[in-house]
């Protein structure tokens, strides 16, 4: 064996001539490889001006006189570059990385740091910078409680600003441009923000920190088109706000009517729906017959005879019976209103159309019922 098995030095050999040549190769190869530290390790092609005794790894896909030593080490000597192997397990410091590499099959990694007391910057596969101390790139990261030492079981992530005007939060990136942001922001409310751009930023929610009082910022909370219906009684399951066209028809005979005022509103919180109606009929095209029905109403009732409510007629009513007390409108499956009215003496019965409505009659009627769903 004439060199060592581990840097590839040469022995001096019995009876050598010029001993100097190999000692020299020998120590010029530890000043090399002991206390490695290099200035680079991306680099595909050397430096246009190296000094003496500057140490490379050499990237991927080498060229020039680089070409054929992808992750050797290379180090400028009596100008000519030499080249070192690495073998599992060496280290180099990294300077323009900051960072300790080693040497493992395939390639150069970072070596992780087992423990520190205090690091200005640390990284976790990539570079923490100025702003960046602590930088992670990874698929997941994990918190745990410490069941080593063992701890209390709890596990507490604790972030800290220094007054009230300043910011502790944490935002949410997509291309590195901020997307959606949670925190106490500027002030000690808990916040939730959102932006379409990273540049404009909407606040949705703010939990008041005195009271506990959740705030709807922008003033609207929107559910969905269709309705996930809950069975918890304390549960909010639906809100909707819309309109609808009121009109009037017989159960027997519809008939056709024409319009001077035509107009319907409601309010759904959950299963329960105020409604308000307003229409005149202009002229009698033609005339229905049975029971009086406004239709149009924009939800079925839970059930046929709900419903409590006013109705107003703008101008005298024909038929309405002896000890008439009040007009009842319920809702029906349909779904529409069936005018009913009850008199003094307990007795219901139904109004019908052909009666109750005339050219320019006016019916007004607000009103609330059970939806079916």
């Amino acid at each position: 064996m004439d060199r060592t098995p581990h840097l590839d030095m040469p022995y001096i050999l019995p009876s050598q001539a010029q001993k100097h040549v190999t000692h020299n190769e020998a120590l010029a190869a530890l000043d090399t490889l002991v206390q490695l530290g290099v200035i680079d390790r991306d680099l595909s092609a050397p430096p246009g001006s190296p000094v003496e005794g500057d140490r490379y790894i050499v990237g991927g896909a080498a060229t020039g006189d680089w070409a054929g030593h992808d992750g050797e080490i290379a180090v400028w000597l009596d100008g000519a570059w030499r080249f070192f192997a690495p073998a599992p397990g060496w280290t180099a410091w990294a300077a323009d990385e900051g960072a300790i590499l080693a040497f493992v099959a395939g390639g150069w990694v970072p070596l992780p740091v087992a423990a520190a007391a205090e690091a200005a910057l640390f990284g976790v596969n990539t570079s923490a910078d100025a702003t960046n101390r602590l930088a992670v790139k990874a698929d997941a990261t994990l918190f745990s409680h410490d069941d080593v030492t063992p701890g209390t079981g709890d596990m507490r992530q604790k972030l800290n600003k220094q007054a009230a005007a300043n910011t502790v939060s944490q935002l949410y990136q997509n291309g590195f441009s901020g997307r959606a942001e949670t925190g106490l922001i500027g002030d000690d409310d808990f916040v939730f923000k959102v932006s379409p751009d990273g540049t404009t930023w909407h606040e949705a929610l703010r939990l008041d920190r005195n009271s506990g009082r959740v705030g709807l910022t922008q003033g609207q909370l929107a559910f969905p088109a269709t309705q996930n219906p809950s069975a918890d009684a304390n549960t909010l399951d639906d809100y909707e706000e819309g309109s609808f066209t009121p009109t009037v028809a017989g159960a027997t005979t519809a008939g056709s009517y024409s319009y001077s005022i035509q107009s319907g509103s409601y309010v759904k919180a959950g299963r329960i729906v105020s409604v308000k109606l307003d229409l005149q009929v202009n002229t009698v095209v033609s005339a229905g017959s049975g029971v009086l029905r406004i239709m149009g109403l924009p939800f079925g009732p839970a059930d046929n005879n709900v419903g409590a409510g006013g109705v107003i007629f703008s101008s005298a009513v024909a038929g309405v019976p002896s000890g008439f007390l009040a007009w009842m409108p319920v809702v029906m499956t349909g779904p529409y209103v069936q005018m009913r009215y009850l008199t003094t003496a307990g007795n219901a019965g139904n109004a019908n159309i052909e009666t109750v409505v005339q050219a320019s009659t006016r019916i007004i009627i607000a009103m609330v019922y059970e939806a079916n769903a």
